[in-house]
């Protein structure tokens, strides 16, 4: 049973976003009534996600569009995680949130096949011109590929779109070579979140590869929250908890 004792134990909660904290650009059920007692309680709240669509600052705004106060401290997304690995590199960014985490964070970004990197993020606007600037980079014999998630679906405003993952695909496909992933549950991201966590660690998500496994991982308590892009809970990645819906773990706050 999910207990307010238990509950009482964690100094740092952690959250997902699509799925289980939000879907773009709407908070789920519950989530600020979640987050207000949680601030109300002291505890540390944090967002861990794949979502490049925005950069932090563009997430900040969301959610205070949505009457929740955040800073961009709190969030780390797998666009941040490529701009602390790349800082030194010329990134070929594909995702409009992607570049902007990037040069805000000091990356240097070309829009040329003069790059020897390419990453992958969200682009509602990728088209053949990218494409074929981004393989002419890749088959180069000392390119690097990153991806920041390999997603199959979005709901994007109320609609089902592809996800990250279908660029991703595509390009290693064309190219033969594999894109190293950057977002959860890759040790690059577990690596920026274990500097911003604290204490005993509670995790919450809805997907059992991406998040359940992350948590899993990083040994911080996993809770499964249903309703998001899994609907059954994967063999090989068990949660510890399991939440029917977000708005669940307010009767135990």
């Amino acid at each position: 049973m999910f207990r307010k004792d238990l509950i009482k134990k964690f100094d740092t909660f952690v959250f997902d976003l699509d799925g289980t904290f939000w879907w773009y650009p709407k908070l789920i059920d519950g989530a600020k009534d979640i987050y207000e007692k949680l601030i109300n309680l002291n505890k540390k709240v944090i967002f861990v996600s794949n979502f490049t669509y925005l950069d932090r600052d563009g997430i900040v705004r969301t959610f205070r569009k949505n009457g929740i106060s955040v800073e961009s401290e709190q969030i780390i997304t797998s666009s941040y995680v490529a701009a602390k690995l790349l800082k030194n590199k010329l990134v070929f960014p594909i995702g409009k949130g992607l570049e902007e985490e990037l040069r805000k964070n000091g990356v240097k970004v070309c829009k040329s096949e003069d790059s020897n990197v390419v990453v992958v993020g969200h682009d509602t606007n990728f088209n053949y011109n990218k494409a074929t600037i981004a393989l002419k980079i890749l088959l180069k014999e000392n390119s690097e590929f990153y991806t920041t998630a390999y997603g199959k679906l979005w709901l994007f405003k109320n609609k089902t779109v592809p996800g990250t993952g279908i660029i991703t695909a595509g390009l290693e496909y064309c190219s033969g070579k594999k894109a190293i992933m950057l977002g959860k549950p890759s040790e690059f991201m577990l690596k920026e979140v274990k500097k911003v966590v604290s204490g005993r660690v509670i995790y919450f998500g809805d997907e059992s590869r991406a998040d359940i496994q992350f948590a899993n991982k990083a040994r911080f308590f996993s809770v499964f929250v249903k309703g998001g892009v899994d609907k059954e809970i994967d063999r090989k990645n068990r949660p510890k908890m399991v939440l029917n819906s977000l708005k669940d773990l307010l009767n135990f706050l």
